[in-house]
């Protein structure tokens, strides 16, 4: 869902070594898949780092009466601010669940014995259902009520008799409003299926010390995923819309023959572009009949993680993970002055993730040749165990890489 959700980060590297700093020598060739599941997502980590409901809680309020034609704007004119801070439709809430299951493909070529090539992309499959739940009702009768007893003449009690005989807006009264007065398609179950975001750069060894060494990756991703649809409040978006530039380095140290240890650090640049948005009048309500060009800024990453791989033998080795990715707040610019500000309010991320991978490999294998062909398998599990503004999500993964 566009208010939370967030694509799901899927790239991974196409080595096939242990060691973080290897490439493929010259004129070798790397294929992989992978298949990623996720449990169902329900929970979140919000903007103080604590977990809560995956869905939105908002409250149809008078100044969203006032521009109902019966009214007019009179309601304001009509109550104090105390009452009519008051004044109330309802308040209501979308109980959201969100699934996922993702395949990617990439391929890997040895330019040099120090510097390879390779691309990579995802299909996307994802279910949202959502439902409005009312929480609290309308606060019709106190409003008249006061103004019954203000005696404030005709007016006052043709207004209060407008209020006393207002629909009680349950969810179906709702789901319509939202449709019909905002524009925005039917809430309810959503499925969507496309390609994400194409990655492609190259990986350069630039030490290799035996024991220790460096890899650099310089990498373009594309824009080829679908994105979301500013008409449809539950839908997901499988890319960002826009060119995104990276630099990561990765290196590592072989402590002996049956443990070595890993980490990578990527910072990526997001390249402005321009989007036709729903412009928010509020910072904290952000349905709005209104639409506008902005340009989009979205904040830069910064990815880590660190590493240690456990070999068993030739053929089977662990390896638990600890990643932390940062995205910085994003910016937007448009003639909406106040709306940029909305929309780019409480837009920076943060997710912690554990990971724990098992490897049934050939490679050592075939390069001891024991075995015919070069291969790997790798089952990870990841978890997201804290963060801010990110989706709780667990997922199992299950890759295959092929060498010929």
């Amino acid at each position: 869902m566009k208010w939370i959700l967030t694509a799901l980060a899927l790239s991974a590297s196409l080595s096939a070594s242990a060691q973080a700093w290897k490439t493929l020598p010259k004129g070798v060739r790397i294929i992989g898949y992978r298949n990623v599941v996720t449990n169902k997502v329900n929970s979140n980590f919000n903007q103080f780092r604590s977990e809560s409901s995956l869905g939105t809680q908002f409250k149809v309020d008078a100044a969203t009466l006032d521009k109902i034609p019966a009214f007019g704007g009179t309601l304001q004119q009509a109550f104090p601010a105390s009452v009519y801070k008051d004044l109330s439709v309802g308040e209501y809430k979308v109980d959201a669940s969100a699934q996922f299951n993702v395949q990617g493909s990439g391929f890997g070529y040895g330019l040099t014995d120090k510097v390879m090539f390779y691309a990579e992309v995802a299909y996307y499959k994802a279910q949202v259902q959502a439902k409005i739940q009312r929480t609290k009702g309308n606060t019709y009768a106190a409003a008249a009520e006061y103004l019954e007893q203000n005696n404030g003449g005709v007016l006052d009690a043709t207004l209060a008799a407008n209020l006393r005989s207002m629909i009680d807006a349950d969810e179906r009264t709702v789901q319509s409003f939202i449709t019909n007065h905002y524009g925005y398609k039917p809430l309810g179950d959503w499925y969507g299926a496309g390609y994400g975001d194409m990655e492609t750069g190259l990986m350069a060894k630039v030490v290799d010390r035996g024991i220790w060494g460096l890899m650099v990756y310089p990498g373009l991703i594309l824009p080829t995923g679908r994105q979301d649809d500013p008409d449809i409040l539950q839908d997901v978006g499988f890319g960002d819309g826009q060119f995104d530039l990276f630099t990561e380095f990765a290196s590592g140290y072989v402590v002996n023959d049956y443990l070595n240890i890993g980490t990578t650090l990527r910072y990526t640049y997001q390249a402005p572009t321009t989007k036709r948005l729903r412009v928010p009048t509020s910072r904290d309500f952000t349905l709005s009949s209104e639409k506008s060009e902005f340009l989009v800024k979205y904040g830069d990453k910064i990815n880590w993680m660190i590493n240690s791989n456990i070999a068993v033998n030739d053929w089977l080795s662990f390896t638990p993970t600890y990643r932390v990715l940062y995205q910085m707040p994003s910016q937007y610019t448009s003639e909406q002055t106040e709306a940029d500000k909305y929309l780019g309010y409480n837009s920076d991320k943060m997710e912690h993730q554990v990971q724990l991978t098992t490897t049934v490999s050939s490679i050592q294998p075939f390069m001891k040749k024991k075995f015919l062909l070069p291969a790997q398998i790798n089952m990870n599990v990841v978890q997201t165990v804290a963060g801010k503004n990110v989706p709780k999500v667990a997922r199992f993964e299950l890759e295959l890489r092929m060498l010929f």
